[in-house]
């Protein structure tokens, strides 16, 4: 996606530090100490994603998201909702690491157009 999309897409009024893309990705959380529970990722950013798990987390300490076919991703639970969880990278993906993701996992909303 060409930086120019991404502006037009993108919310001045939104207050995440970069733009989200609705994706489904099934994926693995894991908690340090414990094992790996199944989650479904329904936005993807940069900076963080938005994820669906029916297993409690914590979030006192950081969790690792495994993506199909990457190395795992240290992250930080910064709320939660239900079953619902917002969470940020400690350290952001590289724009092309992200393009690639929402190019190979688009949401199902989306590949239905």
């Amino acid at each position: 996606m060409e930086p120019r999309e991404m502006d037009k897409r993108f919310n001045r009024d939104d207050p995440r530090l970069s733009l989200r893309t609705e994706v489904e990705i099934g994926a693995n959380i894991r908690e340090p100490g414990l094992g790996s529970v199944d989650i479904t990722i329904l936005d993807l950013s940069i900076t963080g994603f938005r994820m669906h798990c029916l297993t409690r987390l914590t979030g006192e300490k950081p969790v690792f998201l495994k993506l199909p076919s990457f190395a795992a991703l240290e992250s930080n639970i910064c709320w939660k909702t239900g079953d619902y969880f917002g969470c940020e990278f400690l350290q952001s993906l590289h724009p092309a690491v992200y393009n690639h993701i929402i190019a190979k996992y688009p949401s199902l909303q989306m590949a239905g157009q």
